[in-house]
């Protein structure tokens, strides 16, 4: 079913967006890097105090991945940093069209070793499936990914606007990465992992609805998670990498490529795509955990429950008979009753 026209008006918001964020990507690249970051985070600390909806969110969502072991006041700075490290992230992907090697090797701390082992086992024609999350730098961590000699293609979250995902998709292509829309993900990452090439995917957002998704435990609770890494990993053999972009106190980036997420098919098409998945974001939680601040608090992680009665779930959850759960919800939760979309070449 196609979307219904965009209005006059909404269209000329679409060009005015677009144009705004073209204007970024003009200035931006003119600062240092020291002074892009002092920019993005006095606009975190603005957004932290101004964003009360938002706000609210973060700190929700802090008191549910940690309730009594963390106080308000430390709450209250994580969300603080969290929205800066929102903006810093946004705003260097827009600063980002001035990396080059050179600038890059000043920029980030990385192991090289590491990623020659990934190179090498891409070079013998595995495919590698690298999942990250909203954590740190991840819009620097692709391009410099790339520019390390593992080009991949990276899923980019839909918008209404296709001038913004325009944009979007020439800042992250900058360093070689070839940037697809969600909606066409599926049959485009199953082609390239077959093929033995390399993807790239944010695996801690919430599964849209009639998408096919999969119950997951997120800090002791239920979340509606996409399964599509798992399925394309079972589907292709690929080799699934965990990598992260942390944060240095003297402004650089370290990027951390691994832990390999193990698997071994065990013929149960639903079991193993669920145990995978949880491995996955059980990953995502680890490195969350270490230092909270530099993830996405102000996210409605947990927006879906499955269940009428909200018992433990946020405020701003939603009940949705479709996405409940088959049984009553344990320490390690079943699927749904939505099943994955079927990969296919």
């Amino acid at each position: 079913m196609q979307r219904k026209p965009p209005s006059f008006w909404k269209r000329c918001r679409y060009r005015l967006e677009a144009a705004a964020l073209e204007s970024l990507a003009v200035v931006l690249p003119l600062l240092s890097r020291k002074a892009m970051v002092r920019v993005a985070n006095a606009l975190g600390w603005l957004a932290y105090l101004v964003l009360s909806k938002e706000r609210r969110v973060a700190l929700t969502n802090l008191d549910i991945a940690f309730g009594e072991g963390k106080s308000a006041q430390e709450k209250e700075r994580i969300a603080c940093a969290s929205f800066q490290n929102f903006a810093r992230a946004f705003l260097g992907l827009f600063w980002g069209q001035r990396l080059n090697r050179d600038t890059l090797d000043k920029l980030v701390v990385l192991d090289t070793g590491i990623l020659e082992r990934y190179r090498e086992i891409n070079s013998r024609g595995k495919s590698i499936l690298f999942i990250t999350l909203h954590y740190g730098d991840w819009e620097l961590l692709g391009l410099a990914t790339a520019y390390y000699g593992i080009p991949m293609i990276v899923v980019a979250e839909q918008t209404r606007n296709p001038h913004v995902e325009r944009v979007f998709g020439r800042l992250r292509g900058h360093s070689g990465n070839r940037s697809i829309q969600q909606r066409f993900a599926v049959v485009k990452l199953f082609k390239a992992l077959k093929r033995g090439g390399c993807a790239a995917m944010l695996i801690d957002l919430n599964a849209p609805q009639g998408r096919g998704g999969i119950w997951l435990d997120f800090f002791g609770m239920p979340v509606f998670n996409n399964s599509a890494a798992a399925a394309l990993a079972l589907h292709t053999g690929a080799v699934i990498v965990g990598s992260v972009a942390y944060p240095l106190p003297d402004g650089r980036v370290q990027l951390a490529y691994g832990p390999e997420i193990p698997f071994t098919p065990t013929g149960n098409h639903m079991n193993d795509l669920r145990s995978i998945s949880q491995s996955c974001l059980s990953y995502c939680e680890q490195v969350i955990r270490e230092r909270p601040e530099y993830w996405m608090w102000f996210y409605k992680r947990w927006k879906f429950r499955p269940s009428e009665e909200r018992g433990d779930f946020p405020y701003y959850s939603i009940y949705f008979k479709k996405l409940r759960l088959p049984r009553a919800h344990s320490s390690n939760p079943p699927h749904s009753t939505i099943v994955p979309q079927q990969m296919g070449p």
